[in-house]
């Protein structure tokens, strides 16, 4: 695996585009069927593989699965022209194509597509997989009966799917897509409802996800659907070698889109904070975590962040009591949201720690202007600003003047990051509090959680 996509994969479907010579259409379709790139059913080509297989397995009275991979291998059936002379007289075709009893048909430009996925399927990986799959070529040519046909699909399915997870860098992703983007209808933009109504389906169906959990995957889906929107021209019917340096721009935006992941970068500034003075203390900057691991939803859906914070906070609480088998309030007690933290809450801790980080920037600057002459009258004051913060400062580590400069600067990157963060999270909530009271959001809220845990939690009563 590179930065954006896997040599392997495309090592594989070389060898046989390649191999067969495939025209630009048959090689984009192959190489779609092979990404699931195949709407709406991806396994659809699968199940026509299947069933092709075993109507040549009826045609030529196959004794095992080995001459079935002979087929599947021939270079030479790599055209419609090529496998209608084979086959048309076989018994098991009509002019238009081969046919499996009433239900399953394909012309010859099918079929011979279709052995191009088989010998994907054969050969992927090194023939890694060759074995398992002549095997399984084995039990159809024991059974070539449109039961049989069901039964390999199913194989060849759960096949191509490990092999989509092991080498296709956004499949994993892929699986929270397709559940949101079925919720919303195919639409990309979303609001902070769409968060909370998303939530209370799974909940509904007796998933019971956490809301921040929910809350997170909406992140990636966010930033996943700016990358498809970026590589959408990738899945026309035409080949990838039509797109000029497609590789690099995979490489680009999944590097983008790995950055964008939850949590990945301020949760990670706070987790590696240096060892030094207590220019944040455990408490606060478990306080900024749980505002800021949604980033950027902390700047952009302020009100799902106070979701997270307060009610997430709730439903932690109740799946910790279940994990452990007791300990703290019960279930249905918990359940009630009665100790939420209100948003108003929320909103003041918030500004409290942009506040405190200011406060530690201007100390900082104190600390590395300090010994400079010739300041300006407003570098001065500024100066001696901060030095009266400096005195106020009641912490561990800030009575050494030369070892806080020296643990200031260790964080001075994480510093400045989060001070940003931080004051942009007080913006955001600034401006949805002048939208909407910050008392009655929470009000409504509490309402909706309570009665989504109620219902949810409802067997849990006497945990």
């Amino acid at each position: 695996m590179t930065g954006g996509y896997d040599e392997r994969c495309a090592a594989d479907l070389a060898a046989v585009c390649d191999g067969r010579d495939l025209s630009r259409a048959d090689r984009a379709w192959l190489a779609r069927v092979v990404t699931g790139a195949v709407r709406p059913n991806r396994d659809k080509p699968l199940w026509d593989l299947a069933h092709a297989l075993a109507a040549l397995a009826k045609a030529t009275k196959a004794r095992n699965g080995r001459d079935l991979v002979t087929l599947a291998l021939d270079p030479g059936l790599a055209t419609a022209g090529a496998v209608e002379l084979r086959f048309v007289d076989s018994g098991a075709a009509d002019a238009r194509g081969p046919v499996l009893g009433e239900d399953w048909r394909t012309s010859w430009a099918g079929l011979a597509r279709l052995l191009a996925l088989a010998e994907f399927v054969l050969t992927a990986e090194d023939l890694a997989q060759f074995a398992a799959v002549t095997g399984w070529l084995d039990d159809l040519a024991a059974a070539p009966d449109a039961e049989g046909a069901a039964f390999l699909s199913k194989r060849l399915a759960r096949h191509l799917s490990a092999y989509r997870n092991d080498h296709l860098p956004l499949a994993p992703l892929e699986r929270r897509f397709r559940a949101i983007l079925g919720f919303l209808a195919g639409r990309r933009a979303f609001t902070d409802d769409d968060i909370l109504a998303f939530w209370r389906s799974e909940m509904e169906a007796g998933e019971r996800p956490g809301f921040r959990t929910v809350a997170e995957h909406f992140v990636t889906f966010e930033a996943g659907a700016h990358l498809v929107g970026g590589l959408e021209g990738l899945s026309a019917p035409v080949s990838l070698d039509a797109h000029a340096g497609w590789e690099e721009r995979i490489d680009a935006a999944l590097g983008d889109l790995a950055a964008s992941e939850p949590a990945e970068t301020l949760a990670a500034l706070l987790a590696d904070w240096p060892e030094g003075p207590k220019i944040l203390t455990g408490a606060e900057r478990e306080d900024l975590a749980d505002f800021l691991r949604l980033e950027p939803f902390h700047r952009t859906r302020p009100l799902t962040t106070l979701r997270a914070a307060s009610f997430g906070q709730v439903q932690s609480g109740i799946a910790n009591r279940l994990r452990r088998g007791g300990g703290g309030a019960e279930v249905t007690e918990r359940a009630t949201c009665a100790e939420a933290e209100s948003y108003a809450a929320l909103h003041e801790r918030a500004v409290a720690l942009a506040a405190h980080l200011a406060r530690m920037l201007r100390i900082a600057a104190a600390l590395r202007i300090a010994e400079r002459d010739g300041l300006t009258p407003e570098a001065q004051a500024a100066l001696e600003a901060a030095e009266a913060d400096l005195r106020r400062v009641r912490r561990a580590g800030f009575e050494d003047r030369a070892a806080l400069a020296a643990g200031f600067a260790a964080a001075e990157t994480a510093l400045l990051r989060l001070a940003d963060e931080a004051e942009r999270l007080e913006r955001a909530l600034a401006a949805l509090a002048r939208q909407r009271p910050l008392d009655a959001a929470f009000a409504a809220d509490r309402s909706v959680f309570a009665a989504a845990f109620a219902a949810a939690y409802a067997g849990e009563a006497a945990a």
